[in-house]
Order: structure tokens, then C-alpha cells, then sequence
């Protein structure tokens, strides 16, 4: 998001939701570092520990902690992690390759690289978004299954301790009724078009409890799974007063507390409703930073002067990975179709296999692919490896300002992947293309360019 108001999030809670139990040392080195700071998270969001790299990118840090799943986080890069009191975890990682180099020894060190190889391994099952999506309901749940099942089965070749065992057994769980949960968002997200699941395909969620404190606390699909159910009853509510009542239904605080945190986020990403979002917020709370915060962010969503298909489009003049800089106007002539990316972008990421097929199956046609990354300055050697590592294709394009770059205000880009198309005039053909992994897309860009 272009807005992370960190500070407000964490405005209705303590620091420490956790009972000082024990202990945990982490110690560790960065190479290629492009932040100075790397931190252990709350799942709540808030800040455990941090700590600052030094001139080598070596760190240290302690806690007193309750055992359980946190994040570790440097700069954009996060990864779920589990402690336990007595820890001594000492940790490394390439900046320009922080999943796939992740390692963690000492104490504890067993039950983390676990978790750091399912993270790879998640990505492998389901980066054929086609195979994995769009099916019939019953191969869906065969392919939650087949995730769980294979995690399971890492699970057991790692030398654990019994606690973590069980507690990762639920996790997985959990996350595959969140993904039951998530299937018509996720669909539409990665697929694009609408579904309906019958009743029979979210019997699993018929036997999720909402009230259970301690997962919540420590379990992170758990809490992701209990705020999106509460999440979608809110938004299906019609009016102000009907989201109220809904709301007041939670039964846990801290669930509330996150939920409204999150009506920040909807006021932009749901902006048929921002009013009603903004309205919520101040009917739940009186504190004023968090209100102003609000009220900000819906004026700048109202005021935007609002870019429509057929308008001239922005231009933009950026630096190209040959170092050289280029403009929308380099283009005249011919077909733009824009990818606005990141690489700490996972969604964007996944969208990479279906861009070059397109980039082959149109080359030579009328339309050149021009892919611009919104990272900060600092992980511009990240972003380069990453385009070597990956072999992208197309134009590829380093925004000067990140998401406050002059061409992504234009369009209001505030999340990721965002995809635009530009017509050999310069005009906007449509403000949100569908994405690359889209059954339609092809035929789109086909229409246009034997036009």
C-alpha cells in the first residue's frame, strides 16, 4: 500500500500482548544489505525487537518472549518465524535473494528453516495459477490437500520439538480454511470473472470457532482467517448502523481493535463505501490522529481528478536497466501495455510466467511490454538482480519516487499488480487491464493490434 500508518495501527494496544515467559537471542549477517534495520514482529504488528545492521550488515538482538509465531521482518521482506524461550537463533540471508537464502543455526534453528523452505515451497504448488484456480470445486480442495499434505510431509523429515509440531499441524489447518474462505477473492484476483461456491464447499468453515483467544494471539491464519469472516459480514452489511451492529457482534477485543485498524485500508480499497468506512471509524473511536489520518485519506480519494479510458495518459520518463532513460513518448506508434510491479510484490511476482508468454506470443506485433518497478531507491540492486535472476523481458523501468512518482499518482496507484493500456496515441485504453494470467487477456491485446 502507498500508506502504511504503522504507528496508528499499533494506537489501541500495548506493546506487549505477550506474558515475559523467557528469553530469545538472535543474532546474524546481511550481504548485499539495503536497509539498515531488521525487526521481529508481533502478529499483531507491533515491533517485538529490532535491531540496526552494522557497517558488515551484522546485527543482534533479545526479547523477553511467550513462545509462538512472530515475522521477521527487513525492509518489505517478511517470514514467519517461531520462538521459543531460550532461543539462540543466528540467522543469514542475501538481500537480493532473501527467500530462497534465508538459513537460521543455533537453538531453534530446526523448526525455522522449516518454515523458511515451506515458504519457497508454497510458491512452487501454486504458481500455475491456472491449474490451481480455476477448477471444479472438488479439484480446489484435492489442491489445498495436496499443499497441506506435502508440508506435512516436510514437517516430518525436520527434528522438531513436540510443541512445534502441534502448533504447525494447526497452523496448516488453518491456513487451508482461510484459502476456502479466500477462493472467490483469490479467483477474481489471479483468474479475473466471478464464482459461486455451493454450501457443500465451505462446510469446512461451518466448524471454525471465532472465540478461541490464545490462537488468535499466536496462530497467524487463524487471526487471518477469524478477521476475514468478521471482515466480509461488515462489508455485506448495508448501511453505517448495520456494520456497527455487526461489528459489535465480535465478541474479542482485540479482534475489534483489528478490524478497525483495517477500515483505514478500505477506505481506499473500497471506494464505493469509503464514506460509510470513514464514517465507522468515527462512530468506534475518538482518537483523533487515527481520525485525521482517515479523513485524509478519503479526501484524497474524493478530490482525485479521476483519470477515465480514452483520456491522453500521463507520461513518464524513467531509468531503464541498461541505465538509459526512456519515456511513454518512445512509444508512439504502437501498444503499451504497462505492468507496475515490485519485488517484494509476491502477487506481482507470480504474475511474471503469464507476462512473457504474452511478451512471445506478441512479439513482433504492434505492442511493446514495459514493466515499471515502484521499489525504494535503497533496493535498486535488489530489483536489478531480480531482473537478471528471472531473465524479464520487455522494457523494464525503475520508477524515480516509488509509488509517489509523478506517473503513478496520476493513476492513483496505491496497491500492486497494477496493469494499464496505452494506445499508439497515448490514450488510455483501459485505466486497469486485466492481468497477464487472465483467460481474456490474450484475446484483448489480439483484437487490438490486428485492428
Amino acid at each position: 500500500m502507498k500508506h502504511i500508518i504503522t504507528l496508528l495501527f499499533g494506537i489501541f494496544v500495548t506493546c506487549s500482548l505477550f506474558a515475559s515467559t523467557g528469553t530469545v537471542a538472535i543474532t546474524g549477517a546481511v550481504t548485499n544489505a539495503n536497509v539498515t534495520t531488521i525487526s521481529v514482529m508481533h502478529l499483531d504488528n507491533q515491533i517485538l525487537v529490532s535491531a540496526e545492521l552494522d557497517a558488515d550488515g551484522h546485527f543482534k538482538m533479545s526479547a523477553k518472549i511467550e513462545d509462538g509465531y512472530y515475522t521477521l521482518m527487513y525492509g518489505r521482506n517478511s517470514q514467519h518465524i517461531y520462538l521459543y524461550p531460550k532461543d539462540q537463533l543466528t540467522i543469514t540471508f542475501d538481500a537480493n535473494h532473501f527467500e530462497n537464502s534465508l538459513t537460521f543455526e543455533g537453538k531453534g534453528a530446526e523448526r525455522n528453516n522449516y518454515l523458511a523452505n515451506k515458504s519457497v515451497a508454497d510458491a512452487k504448488l501454486t504458481e500455475d495459477l491456472q491449474a490451481f484456480y480455476k477448477v471444479d470445486e472438488a479439484k480446489y480442495h484435492k489442491n489445498l490437500e495436496n499443499v497441506k499434505s506435502t508440508h506435512l510431509a516436510s514437517l516430518a523429515t525436520y527434528e522438531v520439538e513436540a510443541f512445534f509440531e502441534s502448533a504447525e499441524k494447526k497452523s496448516l489447518e488453518y491456513d487451508r480454511l482461510l484459502s476456502i474462505q479466500n477462493y472467490c477473492n483469490s479467483y477474481k484476483f489471479y483468474i479475473g470473472g466471478e464464482v459461486q461456491p455451493s454450501d457443500d464447499f465451505y462446510k469446512p468453515l461451518q466448524k471454525v470457532k471465532l472465540d478461541h483467544a490464545e490462537d488468535y494471539q499466536k496462530q497467524p491464519y487463524y487471526r487471518y482467517l477469524v478477521n476475514s469472516i468478521y471482515s466480509d459480514r461488515i462489508d455485506a452489511a448495508p448501511t453505517v448502523d448495520a456494520m456497527l451492529a455487526e461489528l459489535r457482534k465480535v465478541p474479542s477485543q482485540p479482534v475489534a481493535i483489528s478490524l478497525v485498524n483495517g477500515f483505514y485500508s478500505k477506505i481506499s480499497s473500497k471506494k464505493e463505501r469509503a464514506k460509510d468506512y470513514l464514517d465507522l471509524i468515527k462512530r468506534v473511536t475518538k482518537h483523533q490522529p487515527f481520525i485525521e489520518a482517515a479523513e485524509k485519506q478519503y479526501a484524497e480519494i474524493m478530490s482525485s481528478k479521476g483519470l477515465k479510458n480514452g483520456d491522453m495518459s500521463p507520461s513518464f520518463s524513467y531509468e531503464s536497466i541498461d541505465g538509459k532513460t526512456v519515456s511513454l513518448s518512445d512509444f508512439k506508434g504502437k501498444y503499451v501495455y504497462i505492468d507496475v510491479w515490485a519485488t517484494w510484490c509476491a502477487p506481482c511476482i507470480s504474475q511474471v510466467p503469464y507476462l512473457k508468454a504474452l511478451e512471445k506470443r506478441f512479439h513482433g506485433k504492434n505492442i511493446v511490454f514495459v514493466s515499471i518497478s515502484v521499489d525504494k531507491e535503497d533496493v535498486k540492486g535488489k530489483w536489478k538482480q531480480m531482473v537478471a535472476d528471472k531473465a524479464l523481458g520487455g522494457v523494464q523501468l525503475f520508477a524515480d519516487n516509488s509509488f509517489d512518482s509523478d506517473f503513478m499518482t496520476a493513476y492513483a496507484i496505491n496497491s500492486i499488480p497494477r496493469f494499464i493500456l496505452i494506445d499508439p496515441q497515448g490514450k488510455i485504453v483501459d485505466l486497469e487491464a486485466p492481468r497477464p494470467s487472465f483467460d481474456k487477456t490474450e484475446g484483448l491485446l489480439m483484437r487490438l493490434v490486428e485492428e
